[in-house]
């Protein structure tokens, strides 16, 4: 149960995330010229959430692949021992 609620939280902050950086992609477009040569900063911090994002979303995605490889092996087995009878 707590590792779907950590699940949906990191899900969760996914979609805010992306959500603030289209919104940030509109206003650059209409104050472009305001900030137009200014230089981008990103906190250490926030390189490091990043970075365990990338490896939660490589491990969930390892993990689904694995799942369904052994539904499809389950799945043969059961038609093989079907054909067996």
């Amino acid at each position: 149960l707590l590792k779907h609620a950590e699940r949906r939280t990191r899900e969760q902050e996914i979609i805010y995330e992306r959500k603030v950086v289209k919104e940030q992609a509109v206003e650059e477009e209409t104050q472009g010229e305001l900030f137009a040569g200014k230089e981008k900063f990103i906190t250490s911090s926030y390189k490091k959430k990043l970075a365990e994002r990338e490896e939660w979303a490589r491990r969930e995605d390892e993990k689904a692949k694995r799942e369904e490889e052994e539904d499809v092996a389950a799945r043969a087995r059961k038609e093989g021992k079907k054909g067996s009878f």
